[in-house]
Formats: structure tokens, C-alpha cells, sequence
């Protein structure tokens, strides 16, 4: 059975050089329409939609362009935002591109982990079971009430951050609407006093500020291929519906509505099959700083003998030809850090099952 043009998915890629085209076995595929030479250019991901710095990392890479000067720390260290960046200039674009509204928000985040940063989840082994997809449902709908009750003591907070930033709030003076009761502000404070998890805050706070300034991004995100079960342990899971009642409690009011279990969840489901790691330039990305999501990019399958080298400039990924590719030709990357490149078959395939789920028969695997 051939590769067949697909329907262009909305942000996927497109270029002269290549198609999007669906295959047998591993879904949408990159393939040559031509020749093309060795070291020839194929495409430029601008499009970073979801990102996280590891908290170890941020005083040591920049938090706009990723730039790392071996494990020193960076000149400029913003403490309210909780970021460091290399450049003055840096930190301009940085402020520039997530708004008022999104400096507001990083601060309010920023505020929470600082009274809770040495509650950071510990690492969990990957050999505990994923949740099943009925427990991700039961786990979602436990935060049903919580965070209806929330959402009411937030619209009548008159203290909030949003209505601080002059934004009209709610009140109920006369006993119309719903009324803010003891039992809305205690379900804030629960939430609040709940464990939380630094990192997956950050990329989920990521994703919902760039939705937010960019509608259009959306539908790119909802084309991505969806994981049912995209959570590593039942603590991986219990974290990210912490995130969400802490995210209600916290936020301008202005972002609420994007705050939905129904978008943390989605964020989640495309974001675990679709990641590029965020390293070092040097060392072949022995320091793993991050993860982040780029649409466009998540369009190139993997390969243990990949055609298509790919590399990170500062939000920037750029992808060219790692030899000469024949017209017809699946255009792959390598999903594997320079080490993993260099280990044995059954080593790679069993890296490759883990983090991304699949079993690999990529020409190099099967002995082609």
C-alpha cells in the first residue's frame, strides 16, 4: 500500500521541495517531491506554541531564546517573573510577546511557586502503569465542583489581580447572580494548599497565553496527532488537575474562560507525542533544559538513519537535508540525542517505545 496525498491539516508545513501525505503505518508523512541536494534547506519552524524551562534551568538559560553559556548565570534575572535572559533586548521581546496580561500572569505564578518550591514533585519512575483513558475521565471530573466553586469566588473577588489591573469584576452587592459563600473561598485555599508541580504549570500557562494572543494556533494544535493516554504515572496525572484548580486561582480574570479542563487536557494529548527537546547547542545536546511544542515541525517522522538533520536556532527550528534525498523519498528526522544515536538497536528501540510510543522499523532497525 502507497503513501497518498493527504488534506493539508491546518499549520502543517508546506514547500516546493516537499507534500504532507498519509502513509500505512505511521500516519502523516513528510516526502521529497524532487531531488534534493545535500545541506539544502527544507523548512524553518517559527511556530513555538508550547514550552517549559525546567526550573533547575532558569537562572541558566535564557528565557526567550534559549541560549545557554555553560551552567553560568545569566546578566538578567527578572524575580518576579521567574526567568533570566541573556540580552536586555531579550527580555524586551520576552515582555513584548506575552503582554501585560501574560507579565501579570507569569508574576501571579511566579508569586505561588515561591512560597511552594521545595514541594516540587519528584521524578517518577516510567516502569509505573500509565492511567487508563477511564481513569483520566474519572480524574478530570473529580475537579468538576472544585472548580465551579472557584470560578464564582474569583468573579467576586474584588482584590483579584484582574480587577487590580482595572478589569470590571463581578460583585454581588444585592444578592443577585450566584453569591460568593464561605464555601467558594475555602475551595480557593484548598486548591491553593494542594501539591503542585513547577514545570507543568509553566507549560500549561505556556500554551494558554499563546492561545490566548494568538487564536489562529488553536485549530494547529487540535491537528496534531492526539495521545489518549499521555500522562507517565498516576502522579503525573494527579499533577496536571492540581494545575488547573491552581491556574483558576490565580489568574487574571481575563484568561479564565481559556482555563478549562477541556484545553489543559488537549495541551496534554498533543503535547506528548509532538515535543522537541530544548538542549545545549554543544556537547550534541547533552543538557536537556526544556521541552517545547512546534507544530510545523511535528510533521517530520523519525528515523535511526534520518535524511533530514534538524536544528535548534534560539524559538527557531530549522531543518535540512543530511544527504542527497531521491524525489519521493521519506523526509525524516531522528526523534534520539546525539549519545542514544550511537546505542545499540534493542537499546534504541526500547527509548523510542517509552517516550514516544511506537515501535521502530525505520531501515537501520530492520538491517535494510
Amino acid at each position: 500500500m502507497s503513501p497518498t496525498t493527504t488534506t493539508l491539516p491546518t499549520g502543517a508545513p508546506t514547500s516546493p521541495l516537499f507534500e504532507i501525505r498519509e502513509t500505512p503505518h505511521s500516519g502523516r508523512a513528510v516526502f521529497a517531491t524532487k531531488d534534493i541536494p545535500n545541506d539544502t534547506l527544507l523548512w524553518r519552524s517559527t511556530d513555538l506554541t508550547l514550552d517549559v524551562l525546567l526550573r533547575e534551568y532558569r537562572r541558566e538559560v535564557c528565557g526567550e531564546c534559549f541560549a545557554y553559556d555553560h551552567g553560568r548565570d545569566l546578566p538578567i534575572r527578572d524575580q518576579s517573573l521567574g526567568f533570566a535572559f541573556c540580552t536586555p533586548s531579550c527580555l524586551e521581546t520576552w515582555k513584548s510577546r506575552n503582554g501585560p496580561l501574560g507579565i501579570q500572569a507569569w508574576t501571579a505564578v511566579e508569586k505561588l511557586v515561591k512560597k511552594r518550591s521545595k514541594e516540587d514533585s519528584e521524578m517518577v519512575s516510567p516502569d509505573l502503569p500509565r492511567p487508563s483513558t477511564k481513569r483520566i475521565a474519572e480524574a478530570w471530573d473529580t475537579t468538576t465542583t472544585a472548580a465551579s466553586l472557584i470560578r464564582v469566588a474569583r468573579a467576586a473577588d474584588r482584590d483579584s489581580p484582574a480587577n487590580q489591573a482595572g478589569v470590571a469584576v463581578p460583585v454581588d452587592h444585592d444578592g443577585g447572580g450566584v453569591k460568593c459563600t464561605k464555601q467558594h473561598r475555602k475551595a480557593v485555599q484548598k486548591a491553593l494548599l494542594q501539591p503542585l508541580n513547577p514545570d507543568i504549570i509553566s507549560f500549561v500557562l505556556s500554551g494558554i497565553l499563546h492561545t490566548y494572543h494568538n487564536p489562529s494556533a488553536w485549530p494547529c494544535i487540535l491537528a496534531l496527532a492526539s495521545d489518549d493516554t499521555p500522562y507517565s504515572s498516576a502522579d503525573d496525572l494527579a499533577a496536571y488537575t492540581r494545575t488547573y484548580l491552581h491556574l483558576l486561582a490565580v489568574l487574571p480574570l481575563p484568561l479564565l474562560p481559556h482555563v478549562t479542563a477541556e484545553s489543559i487536557r488537549l495541551l496534554g494529548s498533543r503535547d506528548s507525542h509532538n515535543s522537541f527537546g530544548i538542549r545545549s547547542l554543544e556537547d550534541e545536546g547533552a543538557e536537556f533544559f526544556g521541552y517545547g511544542c512546534w507544530p510545523s515541525a511535528s510533521y517530520f517522522n523519525h528515523s535511526c538513519a534520518p535524511s533530514v538533520a534538524k536544528r535548534r536556532d534560539g524559538r527557531v527550528w530549522e531543518f535540512r537535508s543530511a544527504r542527497d534525498v531521491k524525489e519521493g523519498e521519506e523526509l525524516c528526522i531522528t526523534y534520539l540525542s546525539g549519545e542514544e544515536r550511537r546505542l545499540s538497536r534493542g537499546k534504541r528501540v526500547g527509548i523510542l517505545k517509552r517516550n514516544w510510543g511506537f515501535d521502530c522499523a525505520c531501515d537501520r532497525c530492520e538491517g535494510v
